[in-house]
């Protein structure tokens, strides 16, 4: 586990059991990035009462420390997952919102070709995918949402 109680100290905070809570349900799931409310009901299961705004103080105490980063998709909901060091892109359902990680980078090649051959400088990049994860294809809603034209990048 990360050095919480040295950090939260560092800032003045305290190490409490909720904050203990939110940071365990974060590094149990590493690599998969948590919206607020999953965090919450995973938490809340090991305490009982924790309220969604602690969860979301939390969170945000959290990114300012440098121990989670948010991660960021165009679907515009927020999820977050521990910083591990470790570069990640994203795959996103469009139609339960799921998200899995992609744990290979072929955009740094890319970007290595426009630092040497361009004066722009790139300092990151991200890269997210979208289509449908494999029960909502099992399901059929691939199938359903082309015939109605519906989905992100339709024509």
């Amino acid at each position: 586990m990360i050095d919480l109680e040295q950090r939260l100290r560092s800032r003045g905070c305290r190490l409490t059991s909720q904050r203990e809570a939110v940071l365990e349900v974060l590094e149990e799931n590493q690599g998969r990035p948590l919206r607020p409310e999953d965090i919450h009901a995973l938490a809340a299961k090991r305490l009982p009462g924790m309220g969604l705004t602690t969860v979301y103080r939390t969170l945000e105490l959290f990114c300012e420390l440098g121990i989670i980063a948010p991660v960021h998709l165009a679907s515009g909901r927020n999820y977050f997952e521990v910083v591990a060091g470790k570069h990640r892109h994203y795959m996103e359902c469009i139609s339960c919102g799921g998200v899995e990680t992609i744990e290979v980078c072929m955009i740094e090649e890319l970007a290595d070709k426009v630092r040497s051959g361009s004066d722009f400088q790139v300092t990151s990049h991200c890269l997210s995918l979208f289509g449908y994860c494999g029960e909502c294809s099992r399901k059929g809603v691939a199938e359903g949402h082309a015939r109605a034209g519906r989905g992100w990048g339709a024509a």
